[in-house]
């Protein structure tokens, strides 16, 4: 890549933000009631200095981050490990996968009444169960996807050279289904905040949710989008490290992108 390429790469992402800071300024200028970027700027150094309810700023996003990561583990090891049954055991894809395409559709806030009422409001336990529905579905259904189209070539060389079913499945059917899986880890991610707001929002008093549902109540249209803002970049953080393991695992997919 050479100078002049680099250059435009590193310009490009500065005018998009530009452009949307501009547009923002602009609509907020045409509307009383719309917060504009100083406002927005100057309420974020009012929540530093002055905590809503005595509670920091800090406290609020990693609330949100322990039940946004608490929910994403369980949903990486267990949407993955039934996209793989799903992938490599026809009986267990022939019994269970009926249930799942009734339950695939049902977004995951259709739940949080029965949620409530199984385990209560108190607690985190309730949030995560919402957060983890949000985010799973994704993870399987990418798993079974990358798991169910394998090369078959590379399979038929795996059987050639005596590899056992394991073997190939660790081997083969797996290592070939990361950038698959990886890409269903970050669109359940991406999920899974939606899901926390929409949980934050429930009996707590902490978290960006939280932060979000007072704004709504008050009609704090600047606090609303510090809320925003922090779910973005909390969001795009939690990316980077997803992309940061793609590259790891997958480095061949860069190499191809040069």
């Amino acid at each position: 890549m050479n100078k002049s390429n680099r250059i435009t790469d590193m310009l490009l992402p500065v005018i998009s933000v530009m452009f949307v800071l501009a547009l923002w300024w602009f609509a907020s200028s045409q509307n009383d009631v719309l917060a504009g970027p100083v406002e927005t700027l100057e309420r974020f150094i009012e929540l530093i200095e002055h905590p809503k309810m005595g509670i920091p700023l800090y406290v609020h996003v990693l609330s949100s981050f322990y039940r946004i990561m608490v929910a994403f583990i369980f949903a990486s090891v267990i949407g993955v490990s039934l996209g793989v049954a799903f992938g490599v055991l026809p009986t267990f894809k022939r019994i269970m996968w009926p249930v799942f395409s009734i339950l695939r559709p049902l977004p995951p806030l259709a739940w949080i009444p029965l949620i409530v009422l199984w385990v209560g409001t108190s607690g985190d336990a309730s949030k995560i169960i919402i957060i983890f529905i949000g985010i799973v579905m994704a993870v399987i259904i990418n798993t079974f996807a990358g798991i169910s189209h394998t090369d078959e070539m590379l399979l038929d060389a795996g059987r050639t050279l005596g590899a056992s079913k394991w073997q190939i499945l660790t081997d083969i059917t797996l290592p070939n289904s990361i950038p698959v899986i990886l890409a269903g880890l970050k669109t359940g991610l991406s999920t899974g905040w939606m899901s926390l707001v929409a949980a934050e929002m429930m009996v707590v008093d902490n978290g960006i949710g939280f932060l979000i549902n007072d704004s709504m109540q008050y009609y704090d249209t600047a606090l609303d989008f510090v809320g925003i803002i922090l779910v973005a970049l909390s969001s795009s953080l939690l990316t980077l490290l997803l992309n940061l393991l793609e590259r790891r695992l997958c480095p061949w997919l860069y190499l191809q992108s040069k």
